[in-house]
This record gives structure tokens, sequence and C-alpha cells, in this order.
């Protein structure tokens, strides 16, 4: 999943600096921003909140990424995520935390989109991820979302439909995605299966404008509920 070809490197980050293409999914444009409304739907309580995620350019990470075609994206909680974009597609390679000094990388590259190419109806992939919704009722119990599961993401749309505060996004690539956490709820019950769902809504020439996530759970010791991203504002 390495680009070897320096000259198409070259061209890639070059050009990815430029207007955003009609046809890009998963803009990486320095000084582009998205602006999310955050609704979170848990069994126990609801709220709203506001969250957005900047673009910082082109970065050179040392290693095994160093030359590569990598991007520093900052979010409003000032995490910096690092994403590979090459001739096969957009992955999150790393993070780094405010309390980090350095980029911390993931295990394997996360996938995120495949490029322009390959984006056809049924084309699949998995990617690891972590739990947004479960959560413990007792300090004492392990932590949901540091437990690592993988989700099957498909393609289930080239030309879809979604309205979110930003306005109405049509053409949109819509991406359905599941897989399952398995949590060790008491001695009674011991082990329970978590069908954990993702529907996410990448437009032409802005990117994500909406995501849900469903983590149903309703125990006397963990609970789940929905997380849902609507775009509020976007700037290029």
């Amino acid at each position: 999943m390495r680009f070897i070809c320096i000259l198409l490197m070259s061209v890639i980050i070059v050009g990815c600096q430029g207007d955003i293409s009609e046809n890009d999914y998963f803009p990486v444009n320095k000084g582009v921003e998205w602006h999310y409304s955050v609704f979170e739907d848990l069994t126990d309580t609801t709220q709203k909140r506001q969250f957005s995620i900047t673009n910082l350019g082109p970065i050179d990470l040392k290693g095994d990424y160093s030359g590569m075609p990598v991007f520093a994206r900052r979010t409003s909680d000032g995490t910096v995520y690092y994403v590979l974009q090459d001739d096969t597609g957009s992955y999150r390679i790393a993070k780094r935390t405010v309390v980090e000094l350095t980029p911390r990388f993931d295990d394997k590259e996360i996938k995120i989109l495949p490029n322009k190419e390959d984006l056809e109806v049924g084309r699949s992939w998995v990617a690891e991820t972590r739990s947004y919704a479960l959560h413990g009722l007792r300090s004492a119990l392990p932590d949901p979302s540091k437990k690592a599961f993988g989700l099957t993401y498909e393609i289930v749309a080239l030309n879809s439909s979604v309205v979110v505060p930003a306005g109405r996004f049509e053409n949109c690539v819509k991406v359905e995605a599941s897989g399952v956490i398995s949590l060790y709820a008491d001695p009674r019950l011991g082990y329970q299966d978590i069908t954990v769902t993702q529907t996410e809504w990448y437009a032409p020439g802005v990117g994500l404008v909406k995501l849900v996530r469903s983590e149903p759970m309703d125990l006397e010791i963990y609970k789940g509920g929905s997380i849902t991203f609507e775009l509020n504002r976007f700037e290029s």
C-alpha cells in the first residue's frame, strides 16, 4: 500500500493543494474545514455537541512513510490524524493527541475510502475500529472503547441524496458497515455479542457529510446507543 513512483507521488501532493476536484470524496487540501453537529443518543443520556476538522496539509513523516503522500488533519479536540492517500485509496495511519509529542502509528493502515477509480457498488473492505457509544456504569468495569474490533464496509450506492444542516447533497457515495464486538456482561449472562452498524455519506467535492453509528445495548451495567454526525458548514 505504498507509492513507489516518486514522480507520481509529487504530482499528487501538488495537485491536492489546489482547488478541490468535483470528483474528490475525501479532500486533503490544506485549509479545508468541516464543522459538524454531533448527536449522542445513549441509552441513559442524550446530548448535542459541535465537532470540527481542519486539514493541515502535507507532512513528511519519518520512518516507513518518509517521503510518502501523507496529510495531517486536526480535530476540534486537538487530536491530529495522519492520512496516507495513494493510488489505492485513503488510509488513516497514525494519530497524535494533545498530550503526545510524536504521532502514534496504528498497528495497520485503516482504510477510509478506495480511490475514485475503485468507487463502485459492491466494493468492500475491512477496517479496525473501536466503540463510540458503549460504556459501563461503574468505574471498575473495562472500557469498551479500548477494545478493537473489525467493521466490514461496503459501498451500497454512488448516487445517494442526503439532507443535513449544511444543505442537500446529491450523488453521494453511501457506505454501510457492520461488525460485532463481544463484551463480558456479568457472570450470569457471560459474553454478549453486540452488532455495530455504521452508515456514511460522502459528497463529491466535499467529503463526509453524515455518519450514523449504532451500538445497541441496554444491560444493568453496560449501555449503548447511537451517535450521528451531520455537516453544519464546509469551508474550502
